[in-house]
């Protein structure tokens, strides 16, 4: 069972698409048992997506939270990543 597991919000300026995410988040994982959603905020008249990500219990959540933090910053976004209870 997957559960959402992190919360990232890029640059204002920046976006992601779908696949990109995805295949970043499964090689973080180093694992294809993982979603990806993306909800957009109202945000000063604009809309600001936020990526969910998703991933099995089973897997260890803090190399994959590195990983994933190196793989966003050589491609050079600016964002935040929030952990969320587990």
């Amino acid at each position: 069972m997957r559960k959402k597991v992190f919360v990232l919000h890029v640059g204002s300026r920046q976006s992601i698409g779908p696949g990109d995410l995805r295949t970043l988040w499964a090689t973080a994982c180093q694992s294809l048992d993982i979603d990806v959603s993306k909800n957009t905020m109202a945000a000063r008249d604009q809309e600001r997506p936020t990526y969910g990500l998703w991933a099995a219990r089973a897997q260890n959540l803090d190399e994959a939270e590195s990983r994933m933090r190196r793989l966003l910053e050589a491609r050079g976004y600016q964002f935040s990543l929030l952990s969320l209870p587990v």
